[in-house]
């Protein structure tokens, strides 16, 4: 679980994005927490090739953006205009809400969004953090667990203890609260399975250490907890960093999850990814949901192959999304990464599943044909002529170099 301790942490950029404008701007406006009249019907996504995701959306460059459509929108908060403007340009869109579920940021507006919410429109209401909440570690060596764990390079962001009772009390009625927003199609819960990063955690006020599988089960358990307050027909989903490990036992109450860093610095590679994915149609609950989350590293500087793969691998399966931004410093953005020349391509309907031959990944679709360079370059070749969406060329014989990925379309 070490690879997953550098997942990025919504909470972070909630501040930078807008979202904490629900909780900041009324304070205590009511929230009427009605089951929604969502039916699965809402969840039968259009066919349309790619279906693009938006992690940690900006939502304010999202609404300024008329013609960025689409399939998924994850995001801290959706008001119910906001909802509606979304849903007038792409009536499938699904909106999802949430935080975390092990993890606090120690910031006023951060603490007071999370605690509106629990507390139903009220940040002073009962539900409150209290100290008994905090994992610690022991930081001067003495054997006492004596301060607050804090993640490495992330300052002010605290573990909380996932078993401790009034801890899963206040984020039951988080997610209750945000599940059953008629806005919201689903709830998303940011690092699950993250490296426990602390030393123990508080048992009726006394220091108890702290082991993966104590990690492990208390999260699954709140999962657990949190899919019972989520209305059944609606999404429940997580960033799952790197990977979920095969045997995990959180997919069972998940409806699947995403791949933050997706062949990045620390995200899973091609072949685990797309592992992942197959994985995640067996052990997670229909509609079995995953997210290709593709960065830059925080470097800013756009790989573009990197970028071609990951859209790529997210088109050679059903029920899967891909999303692209900068990486953790700047989540969720629009305005910089709406590229037309991707997104607006039309393939139409797989003719099947995806296959591996000379050291490619390739999938036919009604309209063309997707391919990925795994092992040295591909030499693909047509019967008729086909146009290469990205190189805009035509021909019947195309080369894909080796880590990159090719989309053609039937045509001239």
């Amino acid at each position: 679980m070490q690879k997953n301790k550098r997942i990025a942490l919504i909470g972070l950029l909630l501040l930078l994005t807008g979202l904490l404008t629900f909780a900041c701007a009324e304070g205590t406006r009511e929230i009427i927490p009605e089951k929604a009249e969502h039916t699965t019907e809402v969840q039968k996504t259009e066919k349309r090739t790619p279906r693009l995701a938006l992690w940690l959306a900006k939502k304010d460059e999202l609404l300024a953006s008329e013609d960025a459509v689409y399939d998924l929108v994850m995001t801290g908060w959706v008001e119910p205009q906001e909802a509606q403007t979304i849903n007038e340009r792409h009536p499938q869109t699904m909106l999802l809400g949430g935080l975390s579920h092990t993890w606090v940021l120690m910031d006023d507006a951060w603490l007071r969004f999370f605690l509106t919410v629990a507390n139903g429109g009220d940040a002073d209401g009962a539900l409150q953090i209290t100290e008994d909440m905090y994992l610690m570690k022991d930081a001067d060596g003495d054997g006492v667990l004596d301060k607050h764990c804090e993640m490495v390079g992330w300052e002010g962001l605290y573990a909380m203890d996932p078993r401790h009772e009034e801890w899963q009390t206040l984020v039951l009625s988080f997610y209750e609260v945000m599940g059953q927003q008629e806005q919201h199609d689903g709830v998303i819960v940011d690092m699950v399975d993250a490296y426990p990063f602390c030393e123990g955690y508080q048992s009726a006020g006394v220091p108890q250490p702290l082991d993966a599988q104590i990690w492990i089960d208390g999260q699954a358990q709140l999962l657990d907890r949190i899919r019972e307050k989520v209305p059944e027909k609606k999404w429940l989903i997580a960033n799952a960093g790197h990977d979920f490990e095969a045997g995990s036992p959180f997919t069972q109450y998940l409806n699947g999850y995403l791949l933050e860093n997706f062949l990045g610095e620390w995200g899973a590679g091609l072949e685990d990814g797309l592992a992942s994915a197959e994985r995640a149609l067996e052990t997670t609950r229909a509609p079995h949901i995953v997210v290709f989350a593709v960065d830059t590293d925080d470097s800013g500087e756009i790989d573009w192959q990197r970028f071609r793969t990951g859209l790529a691998a997210s088109m050679l399966l059903d029920n899967t999304y891909f999303a692209f931004d900068y990486g953790a410093r700047d989540h969720g953005g629009v305005r910089d990464y709406w590229f037309v020349e991707y997104y607006n391509m039309d393939l139409g309907e797989p003719l099947g599943a995806y296959r591996y031959e000379e050291g490619g990944y390739r999938r036919d679709f009604e309209n063309g044909v997707v391919l990925i360079a795994h092992e040295g370059d591909v030499m693909q070749t047509f019967e008729e002529a086909y146009k290469d969406l990205i190189m805009d060329e035509s021909g019947k014989q195309f080369t894909v170099q080796q880590g990159d990925a090719g989309f053609f379309v039937v045509g001239e």
